[in-house]
């Protein structure tokens, strides 16, 4: 399709542009009041650059030195005393421990550990799924920040997903994508058997919801009112980013040597995290040098704990899946695509991709944040999530509700 397509029907020719903000606290005692952006669509300059970005190419080369660079100015953010000021120092990163607590068993038997903020008995179940060598307390800002903004009204549902976390290892030829999405379908059967539902993935767990819809259409039509890709792919991962560090030959051969001589794999882990963890952590971020040192040391400690046989059983879904089966399905879905235009791990040209693919969707581009962008930029990632939350309530209650407001007898 070109660039100068003005045929009607197409509702998006620029990504929707937010500008950061600067961060606040959650204390206990105040609750945040997420409030609209002081700007919204950004300055001629933030569109150019960002139009630049999108069309131009990437590859294995240009992924690979970008995220060679980037790595290696990564490596002060860890430095104890770096900055004068850090914004989030004494945050408590771990907050999702607190919450309900429970073991979900995924169709294989593999334990997924379950997290709940909300009431159970709440009208609306918003289901987080986290990226590649994360785990649920990623969200850990949203948690707090949606959970303020929605109170009783939405029920938070937060899960490590297979090998992270808290959760159970996984064979290598379950670590799939496919299974994910089972996954994912276990986690809410468990916890949310039934009532509207909004599905909300980052990186690998955009992918997980992505295939979620492709595998369970029916179920998504019928209770998922709305769905966020943050930071994700729909396919061909391996062209650029993380997919381009994962298909190096270093790389390969570890894998290959996984899956021939586990015993022998265990003593070689350390070189595989040597190889790839400083990559994952050195794209993560759109500009190392103002990252709180707090929230990096955080994702630093994420990373570190994610065990390398699972990055390496994850190695072929990343780098080879394709989830664009959903597009029809989310066609009629509320969806938001939202992304920080200096991803390395997933670029821009990915969101892009699935924002092609659903002309309706909101496209939200974040400037100069990076792979973590709901770490970076966590009050605007809320808000653009709490909007698509807000929305899905509104539809439930269209649905269940009459003209005159008197609630529906079918739901």
């Amino acid at each position: 399709m070109s660039g100068d397509d003005d045929s009607p029907g197409r509702r998006r020719s620029m990504p929707r542009l937010r500008l950061p903000r600067r961060p606040s606290r959650s204390p206990a005692s105040e609750p945040v009041e997420v409030r609209s952006p002081e700007l919204v669509g950004g300055q001629a300059s933030d569109a150019e650059t960002v139009d630049e970005q999108i069309r131009t190419p990437g590859g294995l080369a240009a992924g690979l030195s970008a995220l060679g660079a980037a790595t290696i100015g990564s490596v002060g953010t860890l430095l104890p005393g770096r900055r004068a000021s850090d914004p989030w120092a004494g945050e408590d990163m771990w907050e999702l421990g607190v919450d309900r607590g429970s073991m979900v068993a995924a169709s294989d038997g593999v334990p997924l550990a379950v997290r709940e903020a909300g009431p159970t008995d709440a009208p609306m179940t918003v289901v987080f799924a986290h990226g590649y060598t994360l785990s649920m307390d990623s969200w850990h800002f949203q948690r707090r920040h949606l959970q303020d903004r929605f109170g009783s009204e939405v029920r938070l549902v937060f899960y490590d997903q297979r090998g992270h976390g808290l959760s159970g290892k996984s064979s290598r030829e379950n670590s799939t994508i496919a299974q994910l999405a089972a996954d994912l379908n276990s986690v809410i059967s468990a916890t949310a058997p039934t009532g509207p539902i909004v599905a909300i993935g980052h990186s690998m767990g955009g992918m997980t919801v992505l295939g979620y819809a492709a595998r369970h259409a029916e179920a998504v039509r019928e209770r998922v009112l709305g769905v966020g890709l943050v930071a994700t792919a729909m396919a061909e991962l391996s062209e650029s980013g993380l997919g381009a560090v994962l298909d190096s030959r270093a790389v390969s051969r570890f894998v290959g040597l996984a899956g021939r001589t586990p015993a022998v794999f265990t003593s070689s882990r350390k070189a595989l995290g040597a190889i790839i963890s400083p990559f994952i952590y050195g794209g993560s971020f759109g500009d190392p040098a103002k990252m709180s040192p707090t929230v990096a040391r955080f994702v630093d400690r994420l990373i570190a704990s994610t065990d390398m046989l699972t990055i390496a059983n994850f190695f072929e879904t990343l780098t080879q899946h394709d989830e664009s089966a959903a597009v029809p399905v989310l066609r009629d879905v509320r969806t938001t695509v939202l992304c920080g235009d200096r991803d390395l791990l997933t670029p821009l040209d990915r969101s892009v991709d699935i924002a092609e693919a659903l002309p309706d969707a909101e496209f939200v581009v974040v400037p100069g944040a990076g792979h973590m962008v709901m770490l970076e930029e966590p009050a605007h990632v809320s808000e653009v999530l709490g909007d698509l939350i807000a929305d899905a309530v509104v539809e439930w209650r269209a649905r269940t509700h009459g003209p005159s407001g008197r609630r529906s007898t079918a739901s």
